[in-house]
């Protein structure tokens, strides 16, 4: 069973055209809006790291069995957190193009040591709440440069407003938790979003156990959703 964890700004949508793929291979998988996310119950108050992760774990434990669990950008975190919470329940964490924070480190710090990262957003107030939002080009020029116009305004309609709340996340992380569960990382050598460098020197430094290259920008389950769809199904 694979379980997909959608990034920031995104909801599980984002993963249908790789989910076509899997179903197509017979291999299970599902994903679900984080929290705040897409048709997922709330709005920006609801998007904090605290619900993204109590949402993962729940699906997690109501597997039969362990999962992979996939976690795409800020949702490498997500994947992180529920590995040190239930480590016995996760067959692999796998890290697509996304940030994988250490101990006592915060999403927020990794974004700000990514000089190659092409992103470009503002906070704004939202009724109170602390968001973020991408500015004009930023999705094309970095999560989606290598699509389609098609694809790339499939994406604009449906991408929204973030709360800043999980960058600011201080993560706990331990080796005989985290540090034990089979770890692989994918590193999309196009990105513009997280630097393909930056990438691997967080995969390095988690110690995941295999760091495979895939051709691709910052988003392939929607611009390279076949040859994403080998990797995981190798896995």
């Amino acid at each position: 069973m694979i379980i997909l964890v959608h990034g920031a700004y995104h909801g599980a949508w984002c993963w249908d055209p790789l989910l076509d793929r899997l179903k197509d291979a017979n291999i299970e998988a599902d994903a679900a809006d984080l929290p705040g996310h897409g048709v997922a119950p709330g709005w920006i108050g609801d998007q904090t790291m605290a619900n993204y992760i109590d949402a993962v774990l729940q699906k997690v434990s109501d597997a039969d069995e362990p999962v992979t669990l996939v976690g795409h950008s800020m949702s490498g975190a997500v994947v992180a957190a529920c590995a040190e919470a239930i480590p016995d329940k996760i067959r692999c964490a796998v890290f697509l193009a996304a940030y994988i924070p250490a101990n006592n480190e915060t999403v927020g710090d990794l974004v700000k040591l990514d000089t190659g990262s092409h992103v470009r957003a503002e906070r704004i107030d939202v009724a109170g709440d602390d968001a973020i939002s991408l500015k004009t080009g930023t999705l094309a020029d970095a999560f989606y440069s290598g699509a389609t116009p098609r694809q790339l305004s499939w994406a604009e309609d449906r991408i929204q407003l973030q709360n800043i709340e999980p960058f600011t996340h201080k993560f706990t992380l331990s080796e005989a938790r985290f540090g034990r569960v089979l770890k692989t990382a994918i590193i999309c050598t196009e990105d513009r979003a997280i630097s393909p460098d930056h990438q691997k020197w967080m995969a390095t430094r988690a110690a995941c156990d295999s760091i495979i290259e895939l051709e691709a920008d910052h988003s392939p389950f929607v611009t390279n959703p076949d040859a994403l769809s080998e990797i995981l199904i190798r896995l």
